[in-house]
């Protein structure tokens, strides 16, 4: 098990970094994401962390960004051989400084749109935490998760990422 050595970002840095991270090694499985970064509005001025905020700031990629970006990095891991399995973004809660409710649904559909052009196994994590983020957020309007939250998200990749090991064993 490997995970890369810093925040997967958007898939912009997703691109610039695939290489380093796949490196030389052969994977079994690649079990990945892209998405709330890409989805996160930013203004320079703005005081909230990251400069996030959804009135005045800029997308950090469009929608159509996201599937042309995204899409590459699919190619590029279908190369290695590896079974891949997307997972979907998970929510953006109400009140979140630099995302917008309904984003996710949007970037999710795109991306689940590309992963059955490339036949690529989904898990999906926005559908397990859809009805959970007023108890398993770490505080309203966070995309992020208490413990008890990211345990929640820890079983169902680890379970994905079992499964797909079980199934490609000779």
């Amino acid at each position: 098990m490997h995970r890369i050595p810093a925040n997967g970002g958007p898939t912009s840095k997703g691109l610039q970094n695939i290489e380093a991270w796949l490196g030389s090694s052969k994977w079994d499985v690649i079990h990945f994401n892209w998405g709330l970064h890409d989805l996160c509005y930013r203004h320079p001025d703005s005081k909230n962390q990251g400069n996030r905020d959804k009135e005045n700031g800029s997308v950090t990629h469009s929608l159509q960004e996201y599937a042309a970006n995204l899409e590459k990095l699919v190619v590029r891991m279908k190369q290695t051989g590896s079974r891949l399995i997307f997972a979907t973004t998970t929510p953006v809660p109400e009140g979140e400084a630099g995302r917008k409710m309904g984003d996710d649904i949007r970037y999710n559909r795109a991306a689940l749109a590309i992963m059955r052009k490339h036949q690529v196994a989904v898990n999906d994590l926005h559908a397990l935490m859809a009805n959970r983020m007023a108890q398993v957020g770490i505080r309203p309007g966070n995309v992020h998760f208490t413990r008890d939250g990211s345990a929640l998200l820890a079983m169902k990749v680890s379970r994905a990422v079992k499964e797909a090991l079980e199934t490609s064993a000779p």
